[in-house]
């Protein structure tokens, strides 16, 4: 949900002479970075990217304390302390000076010429000026690993096993510090089994979460603990350790907070993640991060850094080698910098990041990273494996593994989705990106689905304009941006007078149309109505910095909904704002909230509020009628929620629902409650909650008297990220648009779809109301979904390469955009349904979907994945799913072009597996030519090619020849006529026996087939086998005098292409002729099937249909026709013969009865019709006695009686070589 985007930025450290850089860390707010170098500390502003202080220390103070080696901020950024590596920690004070307001001023120079005249030119960001003061060091002993800070305690591991606790005033709180030799370590939380570390090890890196209740820590040995205690103040008697089990290999830790997860980072380059057992307290595996072999072939190195995202949805991962990935909350790689190209270098042994250190700044959009030029890491060389071996053996080679970025910082921009802050948007289907200062809006048409609606709608309105009656008012349906294939992304910025002073953007809001944008930065608001490219800002600049808003932003037709905190009346509010009136606070409603908005969404006219309490407000939104500009809350319900989770920051999402579980569908009002209109709310309407990844169904039904109570919460899945419910219910299309989708990070996509029993079921059929299914999705991690149109949208990065100005420089890195993926899910679906035995439920959803674009490929898709895994699976299947799904694709009228297109893009190795499941290839071609589908049957042709002989192939194409040449499909006939030429003679008399199908077993075979001998099986069967004369092979004839027969069996015998060249007799008189024999049949027996069919159009009288049968194959008519003269060129019947012409070419006939103008009016039009006609017959004139036998007369010669046939065959030539002559020789 994180991508980077362009290029990074590298800092220019204000020191002179200066060390190189080793740590970065960001404050509470991520506004202030301090970064660390061996002998300074510096702290950076975020946005402007500027410097704010330096301090070096003396050389004195280096040789005495130590290097810099760690730095850790108070919580309240007020103080910041530094851990060297002589074993003090440095405190220093923070202080902001009252006396400046900004520590940067602008001035503008004298010259007119250089005067800023743009308002972007001028930021109105006050830099803070801080300085340094009371700066006091500690000493530790026994050496500092790592330090964290816990509420207003420092927490410092040390290298003698223990972990001090210091005040920030540097006193020491010896009564809470621990000694890992006296803490009990255990799998769980059962004090009775827990055993004292034994063994030498201390903490070498330290996180705590106040959300989970503990650290997590990794122990020298490479063992990984959790430390929790029954109170928030760690008391040492308290604390216990709980074991990661399976992992002894850690080198680094980070913490989840509203998921409560525990990452850990391991030697082998992989990453692995713990979650909390609520019912043993123990450590349980939640997932793994292991890198993909397709974006980087090889061990990276050990993980040296993990950090998750300020909103807790993503995970960066640092490995040693260099490069870094970014992870989802439960295990889906989203981009990995290995796989980037970067040119001509090696991406496997040098990548140009080596990060040292990292941190995120505010919201997300900025990661700061610590470059190194040194690499921790450069790879092991396996001597039983090295596939490209060294050119010089004797001397090693030392190539250069350093970083050519340096030693510097640099800042990575990155955006992301809106759903990682806002999850009211899963509701909509557009797809942007949100950066701290702009907008990736994908561009294209609309939806699939929408696209026919609004075509539909646009035919009704011109047959409406042709009839005459007035023109409706036409809205076109709501433009999704999502149905094009374009990497076309529409860059929205945000205005200068908004951004400079409420950076970074917090929330974003798209409304159903994608037509009106809304965000809200650091304090106020503002949106931008597409149609109009403008935005709209608070005019009264003083209410904009007046509130900030906290729990989300969403639109109510046409109003804006947002949560805030009103900083003057220092109260929590609900405002609405009109987007046609002034954006003021004039026009809005308010509502005041008892504490914090935290969640906001909706379903129709209902809202449902979450707040900082952990309560559940729900409001009823309606318009004034008698000012439509002013929108009226009513509180309908207000819920303690606060047994549901541990923290409220820990609820990740909120969405009012009518979906209910079996047991309330079937006590309640059955069917008709589940399909009914989700825009439609009501007081029946359930809450799902994810809480921490654990998404909880609330259910609201009627108690005993009229009151709406809520019922016990029903849990539904584990390991969610997002929830996507469709905003409307479609009839046509029920089981899509009333399913809840949830994505499950490497676990992959869970649809709870909906079964609605058929008519006249019995009620003893114990079927399903609901089923919860499940498929992984490993290309694309989806951020809208198109129910309508069974499609999951989502983005990857791409990069592009520049010309390299400078090797240290960020433009010598690739330049990362941005790119739509899609993928359809209906195969998804119906493969999991079939497999269940639901495959009338998975019909209707297939015929329900029948007319989308990519329905047949969707089928292909579902056949070509259940034939791939049992055709290469080397377990026995004993209930195959292929029989089902080539059933299911049977009852489609696109069965035959989808298993042929499945066919050619399958291995000819699963041929015969498909085909066993599908049927004879013959059988199906035969059904195509009855069907008509002759360009499908064309496909099945080449199939028949691979697996027959060519007498075969040969005989079947002349069957598709007939078809298309009787049906008019000329280009086919054209490739047909190719195909059969290239068949070698030869070929079809050697091969006349077909080649026999092999079912491939479902284990590999020995090289060499095994020779069974009596010995053989007498060592097997023992006495079981009779006396034998003679020991001669079980399955080989005993050899006689004559030669034995040449093997019948296709693999048996050598192929054709082993044989060697065929080699051809030649006389030596005709050898010219001889060596043509073979050609010559094949073209005579074309020459019979094209004669044929144009005899057959010749009798049948259709001259246009010979013309184009002469010109698209170009078939010697003439000479055919010279042939033909006496035998299908006979004319027995002229008044039928002048009768087809007229009816065929559309000429009109002349006037039959009439006074004497009407006749001479049809004789003009005859003869006007006559004179356009233009006759070519492709010779000049002196040459015109030649093969078309027109002979030029010249003067007026009766015809002879003779010459019938001959002007008949005149007659005929002069049609078929007829066309219209140019303009300008009429």
């Amino acid at each position: 949900m994180y991508y980077p985007v362009g290029w990074p930025r590298m800092l220019s450290l204000p020191q002179e002479s200066g060390t190189d850089p080793i740590r970065v860390s960001a404050n509470r707010d991520r506004i202030l970075v301090a970064l660390l170098t061996q002998d300074s500390i510096l702290i950076w502003y975020a946005k402007p990217c500027v410097p704010i202080i330096s301090h070096r220390r003396s050389p004195q103070s280096v040789s005495e304390l130590g290097t810099n080696l760690l730095v850790c901020w108070r919580p309240d950024s007020s103080m910041i302390a530094v851990a060297t590596s002589g074993g003090h920690i440095i405190f220093y004070n923070l202080v902001v000076l009252t006396d400046l307001k900004s520590l940067y001023e602008q001035e503008d120079p004298t010259n007119q010429a250089l005067r800023r005249e743009s308002a972007e030119l001028y930021f109105k960001e006050n830099v803070p000026p801080l300085v340094f003061s009371q700066a006091f060091e500690v000493p530790i002993p026994g050496g500092i690993t790592d330090m964290a800070s816990i509420r207003d305690d420092l927490m410092i591991a040390t290298e003698d096993g223990h972990i001090l606790r210091y005040l920030w005033d540097g006193q020491v709180n010896r009564d809470y510090c621990l000694d890992l030799r006296r803490i009990p370590f255990c799998v769980d939380q059962q004090v009775l089994r827990a055993v004292p570390l034994v063994e030498e090890a201390h903490v070498t890196s330290l996180s705590y979460s106040p959300l989970l209740g503990g650290f997590a820590i990794v122990l020298s040995d490479g063992r990984a603990a959790f430390l929790v205690a029954n109170t928030l103040k760690f008391d040492p008697n308290s604390v216990q350790g709980i074991w990661a089990g399976g992992v002894e290999d850690v080198t680094c830790t980070a913490l989840n907070h509203k998921y409560r997860l525990i990452a850990f980072g391991r030697q082998n380059s992989q990453g692995v993640v713990f979650s909390i057992d609520e019912s043993t307290g123990g450590l349980e595996m939640s997932h793994q991060l292991i890198l993909p072999t397709k974006d980087y072939p090889g061990c990276p190195g050990p993980v040296t850094a993990l950090r998750w995202t300020p909103d807790s949805t993503s995970l960066a991962l640092v490995w040693a080698v260099g490069g870094f990935s970014i992870w989802s909350t439960f295990g889906t790689m989203i981009m990995c910098s290995l796989g980037w190209d970067h040119g001509a270098t090696d991406n496997i042994s040098k990548s140009p990041y080596n990060i040292q250190d990292m941190d995120w700044s505010a919201e997300g959009y900025q990661m700061w990273v610590v470059n190194s030029t040194t690499r921790q890491f450069t790879g092991k060389k396996d001597k039983e494996f090295c596939p490209f071996p060294s050119e010089t053996e004797k001397e090693e080679e030392k190539p250069d593994f350093s970083s050519h970025l340096g030693d510097n910082v640099l800042v990575i921009p990155f955006v992301k989705s809106p759903l990682t802050v806002n999850p009211a948007m899963a509701a909509n289907d557009q797809l942007y990106l949100q950066g701290e200062d702009r907008l990736y809006i994908n561009t294209g048409d609309t939806g699939v689905s929408q696209k026919k609606e609004a075509l539909d709608k646009i035919g009704s309105i011109i047959n409406d304009m042709a009839d005459g009656t007035p023109l409706p008012d036409f809205n076109p349906p709501p433009s999704n941006h999502q149905s094009s294939h374009t990497k076309q992304w529409t860059i929205v910025s945000i205005p200068h007078a908004y951004i400079s002073s409420s950076w970074p953007i917090r929330y974003t809001a798209c409304d159903s149309t994608g037509h009106w944008m809304a965000v809200a930065g650091r304090t106020g608001l503002a949106y931008y109505n597409d149609h109009s490219k403008k935005w709209k800002l608070f005019g009264n600049e003083t209410q904009e910095k007046d509130f900030i808003v906290t729990g989300g932003v969403l639109w109510w037709k046409d109003f804006l909904v947002i949560g805030c905190f009103n900083i003057s009346a220092n109260r929590d509010e609900v405002r609405l704002y009109p987007r046609e009136a002034r954006l003021e606070n004039a026009y809005c409603t308010i509502e005041e909230v008892d504490a914090q908005v935290l969640l906001l969404n909706r379903l129709g006219d209902r809202l449902v509020v979450y707040c900082a309490n952990s309560h559940i407000s729900l409001y009823q939104l309606t318009l004034d009628e008698s000012n439509p500009m002013l929108a009226i809350l009513s509180k309908v319900q207000d819920v303690d929620a606060s047994a549901l989770s541990i923290h409220p920051a820990c609820v990740v999402s909120i969405t009012l629902t009518h979906l209910k579980t079996e047991a309330r569908q079937r006590s309640g009002e059955g069917r008709d409650s589940t399909d009914r209109s989700i825009s439609s709310a009501d007081d029946s309407a359930s809450l799902i909650m994810n809480v921490s990844g654990k998404l909880v169904l609330i259910q609201r039904e009627r108690g005993s008297g009229d009151e709406m109570l809520y019922s016990p919460p029903t849990v539904l899945a584990g390991s969610c990220e997002q929830v996507w419910l469709p905003a409307t219910a479609n009839r046509e299309k029920p089981h899509l648009t009333l399913a809840l989708w949830l994505y499950c990070g490497a676990a992959g996509m869970r649809v709870w779809l909906p079964l609605f029993p058929r008519e006249g079921e019995s009620s003893h059929a114990f079927m399903a109301r609901r089923i919860m299914l499940h498929f992984p999705l490993n290309n694309i991690y989806p951020l809208a979904i198109l129910f309508e149109d069974a499609l999951m949208l989502g983005v990857e990065n791409d990069t592009q390469l520049f010309p390299e100005t400078s090797s240290s420089s960020p433009s010598s890195l690739p330049f990362c955009t941005l790119q739509r993926v899609s993928e359809v899910y209906l195969q998804q679906l119906l493969r999991q349904l079939i497999r269940r035995n639901l495959g009338q439920h998975a019909w209707e959803i297939a015929s329900s979907c029948s007319k989308l674009p990519y329905f047949q490929h969707s089928l292909e898709l579902l056949l070509h994945s259940v034939l791939e895994e049992e055709a290469t699976s080397k377990d026995p299947i004993p209930d195959a799913l292929l029989p089902s799904v080539v059933d299911f694709i049977r009852s489609f009228p696109v069965y035959r072009e989808t298993v042929v297109r499945c066919t050619r893009k399958t291995e000819v190795a699963l041929w015969p597996y498909l085909f066993a499941a599908v049927g004879s290839p013959k059988d199906l071609f035969s059904d195509c030519l009855e069907m008509g589908e002759l360009n499908t049957a064309s496909s099945y042709l080449l199939v028949l090619q691979s697996l027959e002989p060519a007498s075969v192939a040969r005989q079947h194409a002349t069957q598709l020849l007939d078809a298309a040449l009787d049906s008019g499909h000329w280009k086919l006939a054209k490739e047909l006529i190719r195909f059969l030429r290239a068949i070698d003679p030869d070929e079809c008399e050697e091969l006349a026996s077909p080649r026999m199908s092999q079912i491939l077993p479902p284990f590999s075979s020995p090289v060499s087939p095994p020779h069974a001998e009596v010995e053989d099986l007498s060592l097997v069967l023992g006495t079981l086998v009779g006396p034998r004369t003679r020991s001669i092979s079980i399955n080989q004839p005993p050899k006689t005098g004559s030669p034995p027969d040449p093997p019948i069996h296709p693999t048996l015998s050598r192929s054709a292409s082993e044989k060697g060249p065929k080699l051809k007799r030649m006389s030596n008189s005709s050898s010219h002729n001889t060596s043509r024999d073979a050609g010559t049949a094949e073209e005579f027996f074309i020459d019979v099937i094209l004669a044929r069919h144009a005899r057959k159009l010749l009798t049948a009288g259709k001259m246009a249909d010979l013309g184009t049968f002469q010109a698209n194959l170009e078939y010697p008519l003439v000479s055919w026709l010279r042939r033909e003269q006496h035998r299908a060129g006979q004319v027995d019947d002229f008044v039928w013969a002048v009768k087809m012409i007229h009816q065929d070419f559309d000429w009109p006939w002349p006037g039959d009865s009439g006074g004497r103008s009407r006749a001479d009016q049809g004789n003009a039009l005859v003869e006007d019709n006559m004179r356009q006609l233009y006759i070519d017959t492709g010779v000049p004139r002196q040459h015109m006695q030649m093969d078309s036998g027109y002979l030029s007369q010249g003067g007026a010669r009766p015809v002879r009686q003779s010459d019938l046939s001959l002007l008949s065959e005149q007659t005929v030539d002069a049609m078929l070589r007829m066309r219209d002559r140019p303009l300008d020789q009429r």
